[in-house]
């Protein structure tokens, strides 16, 4: 049997409870803080959804190696290709491949 969240309707308090399936909505419940009988209705809980309303793009390439709100030599826009994180090496670069 599943384990289920229940909120009290007479003092609000909420409980954790083991009810099959089948007696879900149709069966009462004994609260376990009051005492009293509450409906077998579990609580919506779990279901969250996370929006992305900003997507981070970089300003040039030397932000891109080092990343969003990273300050430094290097990280200005028209810096060359080494950042905080990297020092460029040139043309076989392995990091920027430039």
């Amino acid at each position: 049997m599943p384990l289920y969240d229940f909120r009290c309707q007479h003092c609000d308090g909420i409980f954790e409870e083991r009810v099959a399936i089948a007696q879900i909505g149709c069966s009462e419940l004994e609260c376990h803080y009051c005492k009293q009988s509450t409906s077998a209705k579990p609580m919506l809980t779990g279901h969250h959804q996370i929006q992305v309303k900003n997507k981070w793009k970089p300003q040039s390439m030397a932000e891109q190696l080092a990343g969003p709100l990273v300050t430094g030599p290097g990280t200005q826009q028209n810096a060359s290709k080494s950042s905080v994180l990297h020092n460029c090496k040139g043309v076989n670069c392995s990091v920027c491949g430039l």
